[in-house]
């Protein structure tokens, strides 16, 4: 019989003890302020659903964990569940989150709640610690009945989209923008009449004046030159040439 020591043995150890070192460093510095370990291990035994969760982890058992909605939840999480024993009994956690117990869960929220910093602080905040089925449900409700929380946190209000008066003829008034850069280095003109919806593409390897005009004088000699050309006023639309040609359209429409 060999006298050396077993390596594989003695690494597994190592690493267990690592791993307990770490869970356990982890539950003491998750525990929400004004509230002990020691408190939530006597309300964890006190709990049937967290002793049974306790229970699953321990024998890997999960057959009977349908009967109840809240063991359902944590059996689609019993690869993320680890138990740490304390002097005064044990504590689930859920990685590095204490699983608080069902009596404790309003007067966490409370914990969280204090300074009345809205929904998504106090969500943020009881995450980092702790975990419960329905928590963030639970912070909105909370929130949503706060008048504090109401006051400070600002409304988003959105405006209903104005819809355009419609032409009184096809290609009276038009729309113009670009597309691109795409990987072969075009980019696409894109016309649109505002009263058909009929759309114009052309395409072009510069948005530059020289390149875009030539291509407004093909297009606006097939369907004719509009009242109105309505565009988001780039660098296309901004110099000389687009202003002299402007002139020239204007002649043309007697304006």
């Amino acid at each position: 019989m060999s006298r050396h020591p077993n390596i594989n043995e003695a690494n597994r150890t190592d690493h267990y003890d690592v791993a307990e070192e770490f869970v356990n460093y982890i539950s003491e510095n998750a525990i929400p302020k004004a509230m002990t370990i020691e408190e939530i291990a006597l309300e964890s035994k006190a709990d049937t659903n967290i002793q049974y969760i306790i229970k699953a982890v321990k024998s890997g058992s999960w057959e009977n964990s349908y009967d109840n909605k809240t063991l359902d939840t944590f059996s689609l999480l019993k690869n993320e569940l680890t138990i740490v024993n304390i002097d005064k009994g044990e504590i689930l956690m859920h990685d590095n989150r204490i699983v608080i117990p069902h009596k404790l869960t309003d007067r966490v929220i409370t914990l969280a709640h204090e300074g009345h910093q809205g929904i998504v602080r106090t969500k943020q905040l009881l995450r980092e610690k702790v975990y419960f089925p329905g928590i963030d449900k639970r912070v909105e409700d909370t929130c949503k009945a706060c008048i504090p929380c109401l006051a400070a946190t600002p409304k988003k209000t959105f405006e209903p989209l104005a819809m355009s008066d419609l032409p009184d003829a096809p290609w009276t008034y038009i729309s113009m923008d670009f597309c691109g850069p795409f990987p072969s280095g075009h980019f696409l003109m894109v016309i649109m009449d505002e009263y058909s919806r009929y759309p114009v593409v052309e395409t072009l390897t510069t948005i530059s004046a020289k390149a875009v005009i030539p291509l407004l004088d093909k297009v606006f000699s097939t369907f004719g030159i509009p009242n109105i050309v309505k565009t988001d006023n780039g660098s296309p639309w901004q110099g000389k040439e687009f202003e002299t040609l402007r002139l020239i359209w204007d002649l043309h429409i007697g304006k």
